[in-house]
């Protein structure tokens, strides 16, 4: 449809026949509006015939719809240049953020500033103007425009933005400070009141936590922490929906703080049902380890937890550090490998790999990890070693007869490189490296005779100089 209103339009437009074109198009306002192609065909035509309000009015549709319409942004300069020096700005600003230069947008932001007195558009330029600070890095100066902003007008999104821009520097304080402010504008905001709840309990302060909480999961955290766990119990009780994962980690807590390690645990591992790979189940547990004496659980606990945080070099620590208390535990190995596997620290690997085998002697990730090594570095009749152990210890492995074929070759082991090869085929006879390894064995089959023949011939001219 929108094709051949345009078409027809092109047409007249070609003709020189803009009023009828122009026409056509505002008929089909109502039902295209929502078209890109649409709008710019009609602002381009008011363009021509000088229609400045009109035009004005289409290509601000067109850059709501296509926010990225360069053109768009283009045109409306050239208009608002001599009718309306805020919206030029703003506008310019924009036009320069499509084009990658966002700190250049900043000078146009704050000549917008100047050049109105509208509370709205000074609310939405300091915005904007804020945004750009913080897309260059220079927070301070965003914080100032957001702070700009509610002295202006109360916003509880600000409010928001400034307590989260503190915290991410680590001001704290400042971030409570202005939550404060924010729940004094906005009692009856829930989520601002739970914010600064939150903040206060990272603070330790337990009674402004719980003065500030809306909710019975933080009301019971700040019970927990101020050490009145029978308060906590009677609120969990009255808890009714049983499928928030915070409900059993609470649990978890209150039998934490009383000592009853099996029910903690028991606890923890619910929670663990509805929240799985959550780090704090394993911050738990590495605390119920510990409070049990239980070095190696703390440690090994740890390590799960930096692990679902994904800081590897911590869980490292944290899992060599478990390593340190039982050697022969198998995994503790198994999470250093995987971490060094990661990294590609070979040397680590080769080490952890070799202690998992005096473990578990038929580990097929150790045997693997050892063969891939021991090829890695040439070694090849090393490698055949744990490739071989491999094949038995895992049947469903038909890769390893790939890998196994390669070192037999490597050593001129030309029969034995053949049969793992075939036998890799016969495993895997949809493998995409199956035309190339056919032609191989071909060739291996004709090298094996001529090989053999070539023996036999030197071996005969040897006995026969003897028999001489």
């Amino acid at each position: 449809m929108s094709n051949g209103i345009l078409m027809q339009a092109q047409m007249l437009i070609d003709e020189e026949q803009y009023d009828r074109a122009y026409e056509m198009l505002e008929r089909a306002y109502d039902r295209l509006k929502e078209d890109a192609e649409y709008l710019e065909k009609i602002a381009l035509l008011a363009k021509t015939m000088d229609k400045k309000e009109e035009a004005a009015k289409y290509w601000e549709e067109l850059v709501v719809v296509n926010p990225n319409c360069l053109v768009g942004y283009s045109e409306l300069m050239d208009i608002y240049d001599s009718t309306n020096k805020y919206k030029y700005y703003i506008t310019r600003a924009k036009y320069k953020i499509l084009n990658e230069k966002v700190s250049q947008s900043i000078d146009d932001y704050k000549k917008a500033i100047s050049s109105t007195t509208e509370e709205s558009e000074l609310v939405n330029a300091r915005f904007l103007l804020a945004k750009a600070y913080e897309h260059t890095g220079k927070i301070q100066n965003a914080i100032d425009e957001y702070f700009r902003i509610i002295e202006t007008k109360d916003d509880m999104a600000i409010y928001y933005k400034l307590a989260d821009l503190y915290a991410e520097m680590g001001d704290r304080f400042s971030a409570i400070s202005v939550l404060e402010r924010g729940v004094k504008a906005f009692p009856q905001v829930n989520e601002l009141a739970e914010y600064l709840s939150a903040l206060y309990m990272k603070e330790g302060q337990f009674d402004k936590a719980l003065e500030n909480s809306r909710n019975d999961y933080s009301k019971t955290k700040a019970l927990l922490m101020k050490g009145e766990n029978e308060e906590a119990l009677k609120v969990l009780n009255s808890i009714q929906d049983r499928t928030n994962a915070n409900y059993y980690a609470l649990f978890a807590e209150y039998y934490f703080n009383i000592k009853d390690w099996d029910k903690c645990n028991e606890y923890i591992d619910k929670f663990n049902e509805l929240s799985p790979q959550n780090p704090l189940v394993y911050q738990m547990r590495a605390l119920v380890a510990d409070a049990q004496d239980d070095s190696f659980g703390y440690h090994f606990n740890m390590g799960k937890c930096y692990s679902y945080k994904q800081e590897y070099e911590l869980a490292l620590a944290e899992y060599l550090n478990a390593h340190r208390v039982d050697s022969k535990n198998a995994e503790a190995i198994k999470e250093i490998i995987k971490i060094n596997e990661a990294s590609g620290d070979k040397t680590s690997l080769m080490e952890f790999y070799e202690k998992l085998v005096r473990q578990e002697p038929d580990n097929p990730i150790a045997l693997k990890g050892l063969g891939d090594v021991y090829a890695d570095m040439y070694e090849f009749r090393s490698a055949i070693e744990y490739y071989e152990k491999l094949a038995k210890a895992d049947k469903n492995n038909y890769e390893v007869y790939n890998k196994l074929g390669f070192c037999y070759e490597k050593i001129k082991d030309i029969k034995s490189a053949k049969e793992c090869y075939e036998k890799y085929l016969s495993k895997a006879p949809l493998s995409p490296d199956t035309e190339k390894l056919k032609e191989k064995i071909l060739k291996m089959t004709g090298t094996n005779s001529s090989n053999v023949e070539s023996e036999e011939g030197f071996i005969d001219k040897i006995m026969k100089l003897f028999g001489k």
